[in-house]
């Protein structure tokens, strides 16, 4: 099989490979969709991450596929299903597990590689997170189900409800997403980026208003004299990923307000948040990291009721000897990516 394998920074290999076999409770899938994603992005230029194994690595994580071999133990599937995969799955008994955080699994098992032609599933992951393919879903919609999971995880973290103001600080896909899943559940939602096709879609994506970045004091303070009679959002949710957007972040909201924290910032940075509001105006500050099974789950049904334009944020499809120019590239667009 052709499969893409990760030998360090920016050395990205298209490689001819065994077709993997099935181990117990394992699955190999042979992929019809993946989908480029900024994370991968970064994994190139850095040569390494937390979710993948050491290098040479096998490459990409969002995919759905048909099942092509079932190992023994495996129940409820059979070759020829149809099926859409996330990209980790939690041990489920480890503390934060047991605690209802699975997110923060200590023994969490990652999938790779799903730039390949086959991608073998490992059992945690077939038995925790491998999903029949809704009816009528297209798999380049159904391969986006890990990166609107993340989304599903983070609006979980916002206490926001119907009718509140919430501002959200980049319109990337994972912003756009965020989005749409707190207009869904009632609020009214300021995107913010500096990009205007970005704001536009965000109106597609049910957002009540879009604006440019605050990208100084005064555009901040315009940011949030629009809101709350001149007090600021009810939340705030960070969605761009470097130290001055968390730091925005926090200056946005108004007392009483709550900031989440979504986007990840690179190895080693910091950032200096103003001691007087997180104190005297009793901000309430979280993060949020990947997903869990009931996200993925909640997920996939987003994706099935196309409560939101989804297709908008997915480009050209491509194949896997684009991958590389693409993700060098950055458009931030997701690209379907056609293995076969």
């Amino acid at each position: 099989m052709r499969a893409l394998v990760l030998h360090g920074p920016d050395d990205l290999r298209l490689e001819d490979l065994p077709v993997p076999s099935p181990g117990p409770g394992e699955v190999v899938l042979q992929v019809t969709r993946a989908l480029t994603c900024a994370t991968d992005a970064k994994m190139l230029r850095q040569g390494r991450h937390p979710a993948l194994p050491p290098p040479p690595a096998p490459f990409g994580h969002e995919a759905c596929g048909v099942v092509a071999a079932a190992g023994p133990g495996v129940d409820g599937l059979r070759e020829g299903d149809a099926v859409v995969v996330a990209n980790s799955a939690p041990c489920g008994e480890c503390p934060p597990c047991l605690r209802g955080r699975p997110s923060l699994c200590e023994h969490i098992v990652y999938l790779s590689g799903a730039y390949a032609e086959y991608l073998r599933v490992p059992s945690r992951i077939v038995a925790r997170n491998m999903l029949p393919l809704p009816p009528g879903l297209a798999p380049e919609r159904a391969a986006m189900v890990e990166p609107l999971a993340c989304a599903v995880r983070g609006v979980e973290r916002v206490e926001a409800g119907e009718g509140d103001e919430v501002v959200v600080l980049g319109g990337g896909v994972q912003g756009t997403l965020i989005a749409g899943l707190l207009a869904v559940r009632g609020c009214r939602v300021t995107l913010c980026d500096p990009h205007a096709e970005r704001r536009d879609r965000a109106l597609r994506f049910g957002a009540a208003r879009a604006m440019d970045a605050p990208r100084d004091a005064a555009a901040a303070d315009a940011v949030r004299a629009a809101h709350g009679d001149g007090r600021g959002p009810d939340a705030v949710v960070e969605a761009v990923g470097r130290p001055d957007a968390w730091e925005a972040a926090v200056a946005l909201a108004r007392p009483g307000g709550e900031v989440l924290l979504y986007g990840g910032c690179a190895p080693g940075t910091t950032v200096t948040l103003p001691t007087h509001p997180l104190h005297y105006g009793e901000l309430s500050v979280r993060g949020s990291y990947h997903h869990t099974p009931a996200a993925v789950r909640a997920a996939l049904a987003h994706l099935a009721a196309g409560d939101a334009p989804y297709d908008d944020l997915l480009g050209d499809e491509i194949t896997l000897e684009d991958v590389a120019p693409v993700l060098r590239a950055g458009s931030g667009d997701k690209r379907p990516v056609r293995p076969a």
